[in-house]
């Protein structure tokens, strides 16, 4: 089981604990603060109503942040702060910025379970936004760069797994760098990534990209003819093949 934590951010120190939070995780990008809520609190430090410089951890079972939100200032919704007497476990609303991934929340407890090898294309496709997000967020809490860290001289690339751009990148993600691995998520995060590796003699390695027209077909001309400039511009070989399944 996951847990959540707001963090005061310059201190570090632990303003709440609850067991899930709920209205956080929208389908929609807000450009305003929302109501939000922490389901059944265990801990809460919150000595003002207003606290800036916020950050709300994602905990994994062993207590390790696996991913953070900067939250900035959230406001307590609550006139008097709940009971935590006993066995008490209140929710406890809060007003501040929310994470536009409507899956995160669900790809969170997946995701501190442990990631292997195709999972994010085992979820249903309208989760894939909210896969690579999740990737992303897990991969710098880390303390990972956008490089790349395999040193197989190859990696495999399926493209009958790829229907869009999102599934492009958690595809890429995976093959360059492991399960739950990250190589962009957009054109300009995966130059990056090329150009910190070519920076940091990271291994040089070929891409072997399979069923390659149909991932062409889903992406566009376009965006494909991007991506494989991009490889070429920072010598990575890319061989396409049809009509066989990943490794």
């Amino acid at each position: 089981m996951i847990s959540y934590r707001l963090v005061d951010g310059e201190s570090g120190n632990v303003l709440l604990t609850a067991e899930d939070v709920r209205g956080f995780f929208v389908d929609q990008d807000l450009e305003t603060p929302e109501r939000f809520t922490f389901v059944r609190v265990h801990r809460m430090e919150i000595t003002r109503r207003e606290t800036d410089g916020t950050e709300l951890q994602v905990v994994d079972p062993q207590g390790q942040p696996i991913g953070a939100y900067h939250l900035g200032r959230v406001v307590a919704a609550f006139g008097e702060a709940p009971s935590m007497s006993g066995d008490e476990r209140p929710d406890v609303d809060f007003i501040g910025y929310t994470c536009e991934y409507p899956k995160a929340g669900e790809i969170w407890s997946k995701w501190a379970a442990g990631v292997e090898c195709g999972d994010w294309a085992r979820q249903p496709p309208e989760w894939c936004g909210s896969w690579l997000h999740v990737a992303q967020t897990a991969w710098f809490t880390s303390g990972k760069r956008a490089t790349r860290y395999d040193t197989r001289e190859t990696a495999f690339l399926d493209g009958a797994q790829i229907a869009t751009r999102d599934a492009f990148f958690c595809a890429l993600g995976e093959a360059v760098n492991g399960a739950g691995g990250y190589f962009g998520s957009s054109h300009g995060g995966l130059v990056d990534c090329l150009r910190t590796a070519r920076r940091e003699h990271a291994p040089p390695f070929r891409l072997v990209w399979r069923n390659f027209a149909a991932s062409r077909d889903a992406l566009g001309d376009e965006f494909t003819h991007a991506v494989m400039s991009a490889f070429q511009e920072y010598g990575v070989a890319v061989t396409s093949e049809e009509n066989k399944a990943s490794e």
